[in-house]
């Protein structure tokens, strides 16, 4: 494999979607979206088929949707429905256009995507301004690192790729 995409998504009312295009293990692309939820699993067909047509695997990790208090505290019962109705419709693409996906815990990927990896990875800047993108940046770049055998972002192997 020497073209893969990962892509980390951040549901919700306004998901975040990044996708990172990794040639030779080295980071050559970064597509950073923020939008409604409507439009999210449309955005991600197209991506994913563009990507496909240029012989690119996929990798998706989207956030697991976990309902609890802070979640409860935050969001309407409407946005949590979203949130589920967006997940099954992004996992639905993933299996269409034939793109690896899999949900992972926030809590998990914010331990190990911490904001010194997204600098060095240099998503903090292509971030700026938007959280829930910068949220899938962790997520993209935590399925990178852990599903897709790439470099992290604080090793040797990334500086010199």
């Amino acid at each position: 494999m020497s073209r893969i995409n990962v892509v980390g998504i951040d549901p919700g009312p306004m998901p975040g979607i990044v996708s990172l295009q990794f040639v030779h293990r080295r980071l050559e692309h970064v597509d950073v979206i923020q939008c409604n939820y409507e439009l999210a699993p449309g955005i991600l067909s197209q991506l994913l088929l563009a990507l496909n047509a240029h012989d690119f695997v996929s990798f998706v990790q989207v956030e697991q949707f976990v309902i609890g208090r802070r979640s409860a505290r935050s969001s309407t019962p409407e946005a949590g429905q979203q949130t589920r109705d967006l997940v099954g419709a992004l996992q639905q693409v993933c299996c269409e256009t034939n793109a690896l996906v899999g949900l992972q815990n926030a809590s998990c990927v914010k331990t190990w995507a911490t904001d010194l990896r997204l600098q060095k990875a240099d998503l903090w800047r292509a971030t700026a301004g938007m959280r829930h993108a910068r949220d899938a940046a962790r997520h993209a770049l935590f399925c990178a690192s852990a599903e897709a055998g790439l470099p992290d972002p604080l090793s040797k192997e990334w500086r010199s790729a």
